[in-house]
């Protein structure tokens, strides 16, 4: 979740951090350099000392005494930063990421949030909205969860963009009419892309007469386009981390991918038992919509319900197995999102962001169908 990080907080993480700092000097020394001459050997807590070698150096405080809090070799790489140190050894099972010391860790990760909330606020029209929806207010405040929900769908209805009212739906459930609240924002969404099929298919759910449901009916066999931009936060998120100069290393964009990816999972198409009903009274125009939605399917949602209209439609089975394959591939191809030390690697986050961004460019599933 993106949590504001209050003034408060802010310093006491700063100390954090300059203390973590200190220590990660200390961790860096390399293991069985040579001492001058005469030295005292290096104590198990070392000491962080300056050498009068140069007689006109100005005089320096007295030396702060850092223990080191793990062993020098309990490290981890962080991609796009190279290797450090962890707090504790931790582990097989444990997350990594949670050991790092603040500097490269959870302050590193919230300061990000921030960066990103801000970047998204001055954005377009989804950007922005997507900057609200990743508002997380305490779910034990209602007052502040109304306000975020207000804020979201005042964006959505202003911007006007088919993908915002889609997230903003799930603020209906703050407001005093839920079901008006709803049919608003599908309505809407219908008159910014009359063209995709998904729109008129989640309007049905909220149409309230049997002449609305005959009007969607008749908008999605019109339709030439099924477009559910899967992946949509994440796509939107992951363009504005890498529109910041200096781009953020590739260990934190990763942990924020799968944040969202989460949330975009959770947001799947509606109305599709209402389609097959549908299909089963309108056989000729549920053939059109089959070919339709599997030639333009960007999802793999979208392409398995279009493999189960075309069954109904009487297509050959080689051709529904062939649909029902292409989503499959889709699946076995999805990257794992570790909760241990391979999340901040290299060879887990690079695949696992070229995945992120290759379905924002070409969606879930093959073109070509």
């Amino acid at each position: 979740m993106l949590r504001p990080v209050d003034r408060r907080t802010r310093i006491l993480t700063t100390l954090g951090s300059l203390a973590a700092a200190a220590a990660m000097a200390v961790w860096l020394v390399v293991p069985g350099e040579a001492q001058p001459e005469g030295s005292p050997a290096a104590p198990a807590a070392m000491a962080l000392e300056f050498r009068p070698d140069n007689p006109m150096a100005p005089q320096r405080p007295a030396p702060v005494v850092i223990a080191a809090a793990v062993p020098a070799d309990v490290t981890v790489e962080l991609c796009g930063t190279g290797r450090m140190p962890l707090r504790s050894a931790g582990g097989s099972d444990a997350d990594a990421f949670e050991d790092l010391p603040d500097p490269l860790g959870r302050l590193a990760l919230q300061e990000l949030q921030e960066r990103l909330l801000r970047v998204l606020a001055v954005g377009d029209a989804r950007q922005r909205a997507a900057a609200w929806l990743l508002r997380q207010p305490d779910l034990a405040d209602p007052a502040t969860q109304a306000a975020r929900a207000a804020g979201l769908l005042a964006e959505a209805r202003a911007g006007g963009d088919a993908q915002a009212l889609r997230w903003a739906a799930a603020a209906c459930g703050q407001t005093d009419d839920a079901a008006r609240c709803g049919r608003e924002l599908a309505r809407a969404r219908v008159q910014a892309e009359p063209d995709n099929g998904l729109h008129w298919l989640e309007w049905a759910q909220e149409a309230s007469s049997a002449a609305e449901q005959d009007e969607a009916w008749q908008g999605l066999v019109r339709a030439h386009r099924w477009h559910e931009h899967p992946g949509g936060l994440t796509a939107v998120t992951q363009a504005a981390l890498a529109s910041m100069q200096p781009v953020p290393a590739a260990y934190l964009r990763a942990r924020l991918a799968r944040e969202t990816l989460g949330r975009d999972a959770a947001q799947a198409p509606g109305g599709l038992a209402w389609l097959e009903l549908q299909c089963a009274q309108h056989r000729t125009d549920c053939a059109q919509v089959a070919e339709r939605m599997a030639g333009e399917a960007d999802s793999a949602a979208l392409l398995q319900q279009a493999a189960v209209l075309g069954q109904q439609a009487g297509w050959a089975d080689e051709r529904v197995q062939a649909l029902a394959a292409a989503t499959q591939t889709f699946h076995a191809q999805l990257p794992r999102w570790p909760e241990t030390t391979a999340l901040l690697t290299c060879a887990a986050a690079e695949p696992q962001l070229a995945h992120v961004d290759e379905v924002a460019r070409r969606g879930e599933v093959p073109r070509g169908r």
